[in-house]
């Protein structure tokens, strides 16, 4: 059996890790690079995962806030910092790569590199490429929106992680202030344009100077394609949009759905990778639907209104939905919420077909 794996980032990896044998191929000269994450997960979601020893930080709070309002969440279990090159490093360490290539077509059972050169053909051929989609685009459509973020030296107050919905900064998603270390934060945000200007403006707001320069690329926002199998096709990761609609973030997912779908091949049943990720994906539908209301109906808004000074615990940082859903059921004063959110429902009943 032959098989081809585009992309050398955790999805690809880890299929390629459960299978062994197996023709890899990254457009770039090493993986890792270039940066593009924040690289927060779960601790809990990582557990058996992510090797240790590419774990940077952990920290046990979340603050959300509008810079006016603040709720604040003790996180069951820690969120983790990875060093995300590390962690492909150390994923890339069973199998081999060929650097350099870029795939421009799949058909047929064949690659096609933009070197002219024709591979296969392959029994199986899985898509890996992240979030710029090129070659997964044609198989459904998944939300996209430019990131950008920077490391910054700063006196500014703002401990752990900081999840900042301030349309000055951010009008369609959010921004963020990460604690890397005592001084030293990660700035970002995620935006339909402009995010150049509103990244200086946020590091200008936090007192900031940049010591490193600043790095980002496409973020996802779901939803999860309903389809991952078409023919020898295997879309895995972000190429399957099979990322947290209300974060942008995939790292576990994508290892995840690299795992599941190397043991469907090995068991010669390769439908079996939907079937085991079934569950998965709905819970992000819901949670792409939850993000139409969220941030395109600003219910988060009047969320941080209601429950402004807050304290809560977050029941699994991965599960953005499962965790402000908490909060709001043990606080009487989210009931305003919860009618806008119903209003929401009643006026626009076409949501449920996001589900």
């Amino acid at each position: 059996m032959r098989v081809a794996v585009v992309g050398a980032g955790p999805a690809g990896l880890s299929f390629a890790a459960g299978l062994g044998d197996v023709d890899i191929f990254e457009e770039h000269e090493k993986v890792g690079l270039p940066r593009h994450c924040t690289s927060l997960v779960s601790a809990k979601s990582a557990e058996g995962l992510v090797p240790k020893s590419v774990v940077l930080n952990k920290y046990d709070s979340l603050t959300i806030t509008n810079l006016e309002r603040w709720i604040h969440f003790k996180v069951r279990g820690g969120v983790y910092l990875l060093d995300r090159p590390g962690l492909e490093e150390k994923l890339a360490e069973s199998v081999n790569i060929n650097f350099g290539k870029k795939i421009r077509e799949v058909r047929g059972g064949y690659l096609y590199s933009l070197d002219g050169a024709r591979w296969g053909p392959y029994d199986y051929i899985a898509i890996a490429e992240g979030a710029s989609r090129k070659l997964s685009g044609r198989f459904g459509h998944v939300v996209r929106l430019p990131g950008l973020q920077v490391d910054v030296k700063s006196d500014v107050d703002m401990e752990s992680i900081n999840v900042i919905y301030n349309s000055k900064f951010s009008r369609t998603y959010f921004s963020w202030v990460v604690e890397l270390d005592r001084g030293l934060y990660r700035v970002g945000l995620v935006d339909v344009d402009g995010v150049v200007d509103k990244l200086n403006k946020l590091v200008k707001y936090i007192r900031g100077k940049p010591v490193g320069k600043p790095f980002g690329g496409g973020v996802l926002a779901g939803p999860p394609l309903k389809r991952l199998i078409h023919g020898r096709v295997l879309l895995l990761g972000d190429a399957a949009g099979l990322v947290k609609p209300l974060s942008g973030g995939g790292i576990v997912l994508s290892m995840r759905s690299g795992v599941a779908a190397a043991e469907a091949v090995k068991r010669g049943d390769p439908a079996h990778y939907e079937r085991s990720t079934w569950l998965a994906r709905l819970k992000l539908r819901l949670a792409f639907a939850a993000f139409g209301v969220l941030y395109g109906q600003r219910l988060v808004d009047k969320l941080l209104e209601a429950l402004d000074g807050g304290e809560y615990v977050a029941i699994d940082y991965d599960d953005h939905l499962l965790t402000l859903a908490s909060a709001a059921l043990l606080d009487v004063r989210a009931v305003r919420a919860g009618v806008e959110f119903l209003k929401y429902l009643t006026a626009n009943r076409n949501v449920f077909h996001l589900f």
